[in-house]
């Protein structure tokens, strides 16, 4: 799990080797960057994110709008608990709304509830707006699937760099125009690099399964501690070329890691949550190489890989350094936590998690202070 060095940063041949190159083509982007330049406006907080703790002041959240695939990515065969595979199977090409209403409103309740909670903790919150009707159609010969619950992935808020990220499933790519039109306003004057990675090549693999060389990089996969960036690799989503560009496009000023992780897992929070230094939740059998060194001597939360997996027991919404939100269906985690001195919020999230994420998934912070 050593840092990626300088000596490993020329990995694409013939892909953008500066963060102005890759913002070419957005209008996006060159408008928000444009207006970085400018004087800031003091109405508006910096855009700001350096490590997993801290004061949640900012976040994009997910919005349900669901369509069930015709076809179950092989992917998330590896992850998906049993039950969410025999729902994708019997529901095929469905919209969440037609075939299931009530888990559809369901979805939207629990949502509407933690919005509620951010709201009331002074949380500003942006909610991604529905995909356009050519959006939805974008890559659809490779899949017919949407989805718009886990605005973790898309995005990556690394410092005051907002980074569209290149994921691994075709019908995943479309969700960053949402993204992108929810939070365009939000970061003009906000002192945001906006920068866009480059996007997987149009590929057709001998395999279901083979997407291509990538880059690949998945916001899930990335957890900050400071100037220490750790991404964890599943074989699921992120991939060496992804952690690379990463390192390369951070600098010299960042360290960035790779964690090695059971494919039985899709992304790094499905596995590690880190609601204050010193305090981790962790799924130890997960990690197929041991536990990153950072974490020796911290006080560690075990949780099962079947609760991890079923449950997302791992994938908490840290408030602050002091509390934390997570499902009312892990009592003894919610014991264990509250042992270390941690308000700890529940609230259900089950007709979430059967889509593969949870809390942290469900949201990026845009500002975290402290």
């Amino acid at each position: 799990m050593a840092a990626l060095n300088s000596s490993r940063r020329n990995f694409l041949k013939g892909a953008a080797t500066s963060a102005s190159a890759l913002a070419i083509g957005s209008s996006f982007f060159k408008s928000s960057s444009l207006a970085a330049q400018s004087a800031g406006d003091s109405n508006r907080k910096q855009i700001s994110v350096d490590h997993e703790w801290g004061t949640l002041k900012e976040v994009v959240v997910g919005f349900t709008n669901i369509r069930v695939p015709s076809e179950i990515p092989p992917s998330s065969k590896n992850y998906l608990p049993q039950s969410s595979i025999d729902f994708i199977e019997k529901n095929k090409g469905q919209w969440l709304i037609d075939c299931d209403p009530e888990l559809n409103q369901q979805s939207i309740d629990q949502m509407n509830t933690i919005i509620y909670i951010l709201n009331d903790r002074g949380v500003i919150v942006h909610q991604v707006e529905q995909l356009s009707p050519a959006e939805v159609e974008y890559l659809e010969m490779d899949s017919d699937a949407v989805m718009q619950t886990f605005p973790r992935d898309p995005i990556l808020v690394i410092g005051n760099k907002v980074i569209e990220t290149s994921m691994l499933e075709p019908y995943r790519r479309k969700e960053r125009f949402a993204i992108r039109r929810t939070i365009e306003d939000r970061l003009l004057n906000s002192g945001s690099y906006p920068v866009s990675m480059p996007q997987a090549d149009p590929y057709r693999g001998k395999s279901a399964d083979d997407y291509g060389p990538g880059p690949y990089l998945e916001g899930g996969d990335v957890m900050l501690i400071g100037k220490d960036i750790y991404v964890g690799q599943t074989g699921n989503a992120s991939n060496l070329a992804g952690i690379r560009w990463l390192s390369d496009y951070l600098g010299q000023d960042y360290q960035v890691h790779q964690v090695p992780l059971s494919r039985r897992f899709l992304h790094l929070d499905c596995v590690l949550a880190l609601p204050r230094p010193g305090v981790a939740i962790v799924c130890q059998e997960a990690f197929t190489q041991g536990l990153p060194k950072f974490l020796n001597g911290w006080k560690l939360i075990n949780v099962s890989a079947d609760d991890a997996e079923k449950k997302m027991g791992c994938n908490g919404l840290v408030l602050s350094k002091d509390t934390i939100l997570i499902g009312d269906n892990m009592p003894s985690l919610k014991k264990d936590l509250e042992n270390e001195g941690l308000e700890v919020i529940t609230t259900p999230i089950d007709a979430l998690t059967w889509q593969g994420g949870g809390f942290r998934c469900w949201h990026h912070p845009l500002v975290r202070l402290g």
